[in-house]
Parts: C-alpha cells; structure tokens; sequence
C-alpha cells in the first residue's frame, strides 16, 4: 500500500541520491543546484507523491497564503454575495479563504480572531457588525479592510456602501410624492444602519418635521427574522393607516420592507396605496416580493473589489504603515411596484 501522505523530505533525498539540504534549496529555489539535480529531484517528489508541510513552509517564509473573512450573518444574501465575491477575487490572487460566521456574537468575533491568528492568516476581512474593535484583534497587526464598518481605531481601511446618501435618497423620495415618512429598523445597530437612520432624521429635519422619534419603530429582532410575525410591527402598521393620510415606510433593509409588505397584506392594508414601501440593499426579496420592492441598490460586485484591492495592496507591501483610506461605493434607487409613482 502507498502512503503517500507519510512521504518525507528525507524520503525524497535517499530516493533522488542527494542530501536533504538540497531537496530543500530545490523546493524552496534557493541556494545552488544543478539543472540535472534539480529534474531529477522534482522526478522523484512527483513519483513519490511527497506534499510539502504548509504549515512548516508558512512558518519558514510568515506568509500563508490565506486570509480571513469574518462575517455576521452568512445566510444574509447581502453578506453572502460579498463574502462569495471575495473568495473569488483573493482565490485568483493565489489566496485561500478561511471564513468565519460570527453571528453577530462579540465572544465569537473574539474567539475567531484567536483562531485566524493561529492560523497565521496574511490579511483580514471583516464584514458589518456592530461589535467593539476594542475587544477584538485588538494586539494584531496583520493587514485589515473593513466593509462596511467603522472601527473608530487608527489607520483602518474601509470599504463601504454610500448608505448616508441611500438614506437621504429614499426619504427625500418619500417627501417628494407627499407621503407620511416613518422608518421601521431592527435592533442591530451596525454603523451602516446609523448612517441610513441619520440621513431619515437630517431630511425630516429640513422639512421641519419635529416628532421625528415616533416616526421610528425599531423591532426586537435581527433580519434574518424577516418571515416572523411581529405584533408591535403590525400595531405600529395600523396606527399608521389610522392617519388617513397615505404613508411612506422606509424598511431600513430589504429584508425589513418584505416583513412590513407581509404584515401589510396580512392586516389588508394596500401597498402602494395606502402605505409605500422602500427598501434598501437590492436582494432577491425585492424582485420576487408580491409587489416587487423599491429599493436602494448596493454594488457587492464593486464592494468586494475595492476591499481585495486594499487588502492585497497592504499584504503585498513592504511598508505595513498604510495611509487611511474610507472608500465610499455609489448606491442606486431603482423603482419597482411598493411605492407609488
């Protein structure tokens, strides 16, 4: 029986008739050796079937060829998409991918990093979440980009969605066609969240609205939640309709304007009628939502892109001490049937 996963390097060596030290310089291409050597040599390790220790090369040169991903939701298409991209983007760079699902759990960030660390990782990707960087990776200074996600240390590299303007652009819409504005959030409080939920109040503000609070319901659960019955949505709903004045409801994600369209039409309450709702992301929910969702469009294509740059950037540098850099990515409305026209 061959096995050939318990060959070794001094295997190799007594096979080829060389020492092991010139086995070595061939697989690592350092130091002299002969052409006639050097084919004889690589012979023998393909008809040994030797396999080099990744973990003792990655300890010889610091540099393992792969980097992390962390991620809070991998069931939200919108972090799927960007985490896919990714993969693909670094695997053709000649980088492996270890992903991390963290659940939005600071204990399991935290847990997480201590393995990517041990792994000896060459670059970090870390994915919105509302987590304090204080507690995490914080004694690391492997190269690190951010989507959409403000660390508030020194020296970070973000990448993320224009979501201020998405905001402002969503509820300006609202104003713009004289509908009632409110927003319906979850409890995640992530920095792309805030920055939706900012530019809500700026423009509320401009248009001299005061009750601006109670334009805002935040509901006790995350977005991948979506398809529970919520009855504070359902009772904030019918207050709403009790207005009688046609409403516009900023879902402050795709996921949360579906629940609403869901509740809605569970309480009979026409939408775009009676109430329109906006969105934000551009997932498959929007398009296959009965009606199909206005939304704020994200670019995870151009995300990704501009994240694999940064980090290949900063892993390929001699010069750790990269300048800041905060990317900001385009959003897009796009107008399908849950809003009137």
């Amino acid at each position: 029986m061959n096995k050939k996963n318990n060959v070794s390097i001094k295997d190799v060596a007594k096979a080829s008739g060389v020492s092991i030290t010139t086995v070595s310089r061939i697989i690592n291409n350092t130091g002299r050796f002969s052409k006639v050597t050097q084919k004889k040599v690589i012979q023998t390790i393909n008809d040994l079937g030797y396999e080099q220790n990744k973990l003792a090369v990655s300890l010889r040169s610091n540099k393992s060829n792969t980097v992390g991903i962390m991620v809070p939701d991998i069931t939200n298409e919108f972090y799927s998409a960007i985490v896919k991209k990714c993969e693909q983007l670094l695997f053709s760079n000649g980088y492996s991918s270890i992903i991390c699902n963290t659940e939005r759990s600071s204990e399991r960030e935290a847990a997480y990093s201590q393995v990517l660390m041990e792994h000896r990782v060459d670059g970090l990707i870390i994915i919105s979440s509302a987590i304090d960087d204080s507690k995490v990776i914080k004694t690391t200074t492997i190269p690190t980009v951010y989507i959409d996600r403000d660390p508030h240390s020194h020296n970070e590299l973000i990448v993320s969605s224009d979501h201020y303007t998405g905001g402002e652009i969503a509820t300006k819409f609202i104003l713009n066609h004289q509908l009632n504005p409110f927003l319906i959030m979850t409890k995640t409080k992530t920095s792309s969240t805030m920055e939706r939920v900012r530019a809500f109040k700026d423009v509320l503000k401009e248009h001299q609205i005061t009750d601006i609070e109670s334009r805002i319901l935040s509901l006790d659960l995350t977005s991948d939640k979506f398809l529970e019955t919520v009855p504070s949505l359902d009772s904030y709903l019918q207050k709403i309709v009790s207005l009688k004045k046609p409403a516009g409801i900023f879902g402050i994600n795709d996921n949360v304007a579906y629940m609403i369209i869901r509740a809605a039409q569970r309480l009979n309450i026409n939408v775009p009628k009676t109430i329109s709702v906006i969105g934000f992301d551009g997932n498959s929910f929007s398009e296959i939502s009965a009606p199909k969702i206005t939304t704020i469009v994200q670019n995870t294509t151009k995300l990704a892109q501009e994240s694999c740059r940064l980090l290949l950037q900063q892993m390929t540098t001699q010069d750790k001490d990269v300048s800041p850099a905060i990317i900001k990515v385009p959003v897009q409305l796009v107008i399908k049937e849950s809003t009137v026209h």
